[in-house]
């Protein structure tokens, strides 16, 4: 048999559009005989990379972003993706129709009505429900266990909860596009110079971070005689922002206001109306009255609320893992005394703070039932996922071009490793300890290499530090993921009938009653709201999330 060496690697991007990953790719290009292919081959010796001996056409259609740029007459019908699928794999991709992402749901929604499906289907959580449900969709459960590479299996499989979002009834009715699970949990950051310079130890309760922030607002940690420091910094979005937000305040009252979670009776229910989000306004109530908030919270956006933590008026604040790079790292090029340190949320009581994050899965890639190449998606996504295998040289073919073009949106069938971050910590940590660097990837090399010229001196780097080295973001996020102490928003389909018409009024009212309710505006207020909540429409979202929870267990 011959293999084609034409792909020599792959250069990927993480799901947070930021970190790249260099890795290579063979492009599985041996060929082998078609019913070794077919999804229905009764041979118990499958090549699942052969390339089709005569080749197949495979419908499909997609959104397309303003962040896709082309070069060298390339299209998105036409490019080394297209090419390489041609070439490599014997599949001649052929999109029905591509839209800008704004016109996504539209075009697919009216599709779906005319019946009129292509091979591979990019989709949303409730399209691909509906589609299951109607029986349009191919059961891939047998296909995965058949043709999806070990590679693809691993990667896939990392965080199982994330996969399992594709099945209805217990079977894969597609394939999720997986991205980073735990990234995103919330952290609490402390300046730990200011701890040293008042005497104080790190908070280990939420009782110890409120004394840290009422010491932080009155004694004057930055020595300039001047009552302009305060505690816990918030922003006006106070209840969604991922950096300076609330989420994991609350976490620390096991409350968990925006999200969905299960009662003890299994049913989910909304965490903004429960009883303990009372308890926990009522303390961010006394945080505001005593100083130790921004007076003017209410009216700041990130943007100003960093300001604030670059000229070193702030001390606390909750923040996901890239916090030390996008926000500390201006502080810490301002005043070469600063020093931060990132902590597992804190607890209220004895019972441990769990984080809550957002299920990580918004677009799903389903197969018609009338496909006569099912078999083909899983030959485009070990293609796809070559380029995380760990023995891969760099090189940026199929990831950035040499112009800066990012061809790896080209790619139709894509997924990232749930925790792939976290592995490239916990590696550059190895590699450091060892004092060997050789065995990390293209880009785990970056991270150390920029590691340690912060240990050299330079504090130009030092969020790379505190975010891949050690202490960093990351030793929380890997404390959270070793404890298994962590949670997802038990709602991630489409908007439900009654959420398209009244969530947009209901979340103004709940920020609105939040934010007076933390300004002074009487407790009691609380009470109002879930009751003003309810009838306005949560009662009726409630049931129908439950409605969607059984159709997706």
């Amino acid at each position: 048999m011959k293999t084609n060496q034409k792909i020599k690697s792959l250069t990927l991007l993480s799901a947070a559009g930021m970190l790249m990953l260099a890795a290579c790719s063979n492009g599985g290009g041996n060929t082998g005989e078609t019913d070794k292919n077919s999804a229905n081959a009764e041979s118990t010796t499958i090549d699942i990379n052969a390339k089709y001996d005569s080749p197949v056409d495979v419908t499909a259609w997609r959104y397309t972003e303003s962040t896709y740029k082309y070069e060298n007459g390339d299209t998105i019908e036409d490019n080394i993706y297209t090419r390489t699928y041609a070439s490599d794999l014997g599949i001649n991709l052929k999109y029905d129709w591509t839209v800008p992402i704004e016109q996504f749901d539209q075009k697919m929604n009216v599709s779906i009505a005319s019946g009129d499906l292509p091979d591979i289907m990019w989709l949303k959580n409730k399209q691909l429900t509906d589609l299951a449900e109607n029986d349009m969709l191919y059961d891939l459960t047998d296909l995965f266990e058949k043709y999806a590479s070990p590679l693809s299996k691993k990667i896939m499989l990392q965080d199982e909860a994330s996969f399992n979002t594709a099945k209805i009834g217990g079977r894969l009715m597609a394939l999720p596009r997986t991205s980073s699970a735990v990234d995103g949990l919330p952290i609490l950051y402390v300046r730990t110079d200011w701890l040293d310079k008042l005497g104080l130890s790190e908070p280990k309760t939420m009782q110890d971070a409120m004394a840290v922030a009422e010491a932080f607002t009155q004694k004057d940690p930055d020595g300039n005689g001047k009552a302009d420091t305060f505690g816990l910094a918030l922003t006006k979005t106070f209840l969604t922002d991922s950096h300076f937000g609330t989420s994991g305040f609350f976490s620390g009252y096991h409350v968990y206001p925006g999200k969905w979670v299960k009662d003890s009776s299994g049913q989910l229910v909304y965490g903004s109306v429960q009883p303990g989000v009372k308890t926990a306004l009522k303390q961010l109530q006394d945080l505001y009255a005593a100083g130790m908030l921004d007076q003017e919270f209410g009216v700041k956006d990130r943007a100003k609320v960093t300001e604030s933590v670059a000229a070193g008026k702030v001390g606390l604040f909750y923040g996901s893992m890239s916090a030390p790079l996008s926000v500390i790292q201006k502080n810490v090029d301002n005043d070469p005394n600063a020093e931060w340190k990132a902590l597992p949320i804190l607890s209220s009581d004895n019972e441990p703070a769990t984080p809550i994050g957002i299920m990580p899965i918004t677009t799903y890639y389903g197969v018609s039932k009338d496909s006569k190449h099912p078999e083909a998606i899983f030959k485009l996504l070990n293609f796809g996922m070559q380029g995380y295998d760990e023995n891969a040289e760099s090189n940026s073919e199929f990831g950035i071009s040499a112009n800066n073009v990012p061809v790896y949106l080209y790619n139709l069938i894509a997924a990232d490793p749930a925790k792939k971050n976290l592995n490239a910590h916990n590696n550059a940590i190895k590699a450091i300890e060892a004092g060997d660097p050789s065995s990390l990837s293209a880009e785990e090399k970056g991270y150390y290499e920029r590691i340690m010229s912060y240990r050299s001196g330079d504090r130009s780097n030092w969020g790379t530090e505190r975010v891949f080295g050690s202490p960093s973001s990351f030793d929380v996020i890997d404390k959270y993921v070793n404890d298994e102490n962590y949670i997802f928003d038990a709602f991630y389909g489409s908007p439900t009938a009654t959420m398209v018409e009244k969530n947009a009024t209901l979340q103004k009212m709940e920020e609105e009653v939040f934010t007076k309710i933390v300004m002074g505006q009487s407790i009691d207020t609380f009470d109002k709201f879930v009751e003003d909540w309810t009838k306005l429409g949560g009662e009726q979202i409630t049931k129908e999330i439950n409605e969607w929870a059984e159709k997706n267990k």
